[in-house]
């Protein structure tokens, strides 16, 4: 039975939802009401269906189907996803989701459950953030979001987070919010986790680390690259804001990363052009022509020299 004080969480299960996601939503909760020795929290598994709904990794959970679910059961409501969350349309986990934020509940998503939040409508005026290799796709299919590069975001009743130890970060700091920071380390510490990150840490890790390399100069390239992958930079420019020649440009990037600065901001462009591919259904000529290619014929054979294959074949 439910008692006074007990949180109550609906987990929206989408097809092929992030299994590593899943449990850093329920084993913070489970572990909380270890260590209380009450029931802090409650979840329960629903979908559209009901029935079996299969992870990414192939593991079934049973599910609730959403029309037998009261649209105030619940505090809280997370829709956890993972790969092809952009196509997910089922109208009765959409609508349902609507009805249980105008009853002023809160509502979140993990991993890529962001999607399905975005799809449902919830996030105008929101700030909000999804698993970084899904960024682009988001922003490119909603482009008037307020999406941010952090490990979550909790904005007036709406939570969104990266997924994976994300969410794991995500689920300490609703608890320490619920419970008091002392007991979320203590939840913490089960996951052998020294402290929950802040939310505004970037999803993946520094360019420090990434690249190899700490020069000043070459980090901020990269970093100037990353922010634009609708088009081609120029290395003069690019030199020119940094206060640095040209040639001085070239020689840190082909020293440190054995490439011009051009091929690889152009493999930047590749990468994401990838991305959305996979990620979403927009015609190949829109994906190049959003990632700088000039012409359809051109983004195919700079990507078939890239990946070993025509863009269409990622669709295959």
């Amino acid at each position: 039975m439910t008692e006074v004080g007990t949180r109550r969480i609906g987990i929206v299960l989408v097809p092929d939802f992030a299994l590593a996601s899943f449990s850093m939503i329920i084993e913070p909760l489970r572990i909380a009401n270890r260590l209380s020795g009450k029931p802090l929290y409650e979840w329960s598994l629903l979908s559209g269906e009901g029935g079996m709904v299969g992870s990414s990794a192939g593991i079934e959970l049973m599910t609730r189907p959403i029309a037998e679910v009261r649209d105030s059961a619940f505090d809280l409501a997370l829709v956890c996803a993972g790969f092809h969350a952009e196509r997910y349309r089922h109208a009765g986990i959409l609508n349902w989701l609507r009805r249980h934020r105008r009853l002023g509940k809160d509502v979140g998503a993990v991993s890529t459950g962001t999607f399905v939040l975005a799809r449902a409508g919830l996030l105008a005026g929101h700030r909000c953030t999804v698993h970084w290799d899904f960024r682009g796709a988001l922003a490119e299919l909603y482009p008037d979001l307020d999406l941010v590069d952090e490990l979550f975001v909790i904005d007036r009743g709406i939570v969104t987070s990266g997924g994976s130890i994300a969410a794991l970060d995500l689920m300490l700091r609703l608890i320490a919010d619920q419970q008091g920071l002392a007991f979320s380390k203590a939840v913490g510490e089960q996951f052998v986790h020294s402290g929950a990150r802040t939310p505004t840490e970037h999803q993946r890790g520094d360019l420090i680390h990434r690249l190899g390399s700490a020069r000043p100069v070459l980090i901020e390239a990269v970093k100037r690259m990353e922010n634009v992958l609708d088009r081609a930079l120029s290395p003069a420019d690019l030199a020119a804001d940094l206060g640095i020649s040209q040639r001085q440009l070239e020689r840190q990037f082909r020293g440190q990363l054995g490439r011009t600065p051009t091929a690889y901001h152009r493999d930047l462009r590749l990468d994401h052009a990838r991305r959305l591919l996979s990620q979403t259904t927009l015609p190949v000529t829109e994906i190049a022509l959003s990632c700088g290619f000039g012409s359809p014929s051109h983004f195919a054979q700079l990507y078939r020299q890239r990946f070993g294959r025509l863009p269409n074949a990622e669709r295959s």
